[in-house]
């Protein structure tokens, strides 16, 4: 990243947003993927008890046909057990809340299944099968899944691929941050030095927003249902309300976000003035054929082009105007929320771009680099496949 920066410099000033200080993002689905993956690692026997479990389960028809028979006669409600695949561990957490459910099948199968229990008394590549599941192997899962409910639901929303979804990841980073807090002082002890373990490899890459890459709390100031509103509610949350931390982070993403729209403007405003200049060149060209046609040294101006050199030059003097102004009005509170459907959050700037010509161009940079970068990564890891 540092010789990119480097090398992209040299293209001139105006190569990277803000001098390339933000340029590097860390990925949160990454991030979320290794605390998540670290949690399983404390409990890897634990897990790997129950998988062996429903891999027994699952090899045979006569064994689920057996499995079902406890099922039922044990009142609990039908449905199919998942094997994970071990480099996933989103599909390990699924497997995990899957088997739970059916924790008195897997004790009824131990007390009155021999193939069961002879099934845990063979070696594998010269060691004894782990199982079956223990009382403290069920305990220490069901503890771990609660963990992992957070990550897994946070890594729906930013992982999705055919949809715009860097607006949502700060409140995703805010809500594990938060949860981790909870946990961490709850009265089970293992819970709480669970949760403490987990927010030590949290705080690694993160750190409330100390670490945090601004951009992520600037982007989803671009989310109209949330402006500024929401940033500072998740810094109250973090710090305490009218905390300094709170207040400084405030103050701090406001100063970003006012740089990032005057670097915007300005690039429009030189835009504006090259087409400016070649209107002129062309309006003065048209003063001269007036001349020649009066045979007259009187200069002809029309009021209607001195009118628009005056917008010209006036219409982006108050560079804070279009940024405050959204700031300041109130935030969306779209009918389509109550409808289940899913708000377009980019179509909306879309809508909206004259209204917000500069803010509409920030938002649709911010919001569909994700895409192009998701789509060139897509294009690459092809190439290396057909190799």
């Amino acid at each position: 990243m540092k010789k990119f920066k480097e090398s992209f410099s040299l293209v001139g000033n105006d190569a990277m947003v803000l001098g390339g200080k933000f340029l590097h993002l860390r990925c949160c689905a990454h991030i979320i993927n290794l605390i998540a993956k670290d949690g399983l690692h404390d409990l890897k026997d634990n897990v790997e008890a129950i998988r062996n479990g429903v891999q027994y389960v699952r090899a045979s028809s006569k064994r689920l046909e057996a499995f079902e028979q406890k099922v039922e006669s044990g009142k609990m409600t039908r449905g199919s057990l998942s094997l994970d695949c071990k480099t996933r561990w989103n599909s390990t957490y699924l497997m995990l809340t899957r088997a739970l459910k059916f924790r008195l099948a897997f004790d009824r199968m131990e007390a009155e299944d021999k193939l069961y229990n002879d099934y845990f008394c063979e070696t594998v590549e010269g060691k004894k099968r782990i199982g079956p599941p223990s009382k403290d192997n069920w305990d220490e899962i069901e503890r771990l899944v609660r963990f992992l409910v957070i990550f897994y639901n946070s890594t729906l929303v930013v992982s999705a691929s055919s949809t715009v979804s860097s607006y949502k990841c700060y409140n995703e980073i805010v809500t594990i941050e938060r949860n981790l807090l909870a946990l961490s002082t709850n009265s089970d002890l293992k819970l709480s030095l669970k949760a403490e373990a987990m927010r030590d490899k949290f705080n690694k890459y993160w750190d409330g927003s100390k670490k945090l890459n601004k951009m992520l709390i600037i982007v989803s100031v671009f989310d109209l249902r949330n402006k500024m509103k929401f940033a500072s509610l998740c810094f109250d949350i973090l710090y305490g309300k009218d905390n300094a931390k709170s207040k400084e982070l405030t103050k701090a993403v406001k100063e970003v976000l006012e740089n990032l729209f005057d670097e915007y403007n300005a690039s429009s405003s030189s835009q504006s003035q090259t087409a400016s200049s070649s209107q002129s060149g062309q309006e003065s060209q048209g003063d001269l054929y007036q001349k020649m046609d009066f045979e007259s040294d009187i200069e002809y101006q029309r009021v209607d082009t001195m009118y628009n050199k005056l917008v010209n030059e006036n219409c982006f003097q108050d560079a804070s105007s279009e940024l405050e102004l959204y700031l300041k009005e109130k935030v969306e509170t779209p009918k389509a929320n109550q409808l289940g459907i899913k708000f377009d959050v980019l179509g909306w700037w879309r809508i909206n771009s004259p209204k917000y010509p500069i803010l509409a161009s920030i938002a649709k940079d911010q919001m569909l680099a994700e895409i192009e970068l998701q789509d060139s990564l897509e294009k690459e890891f092809e190439s290396l496949c057909k190799l």
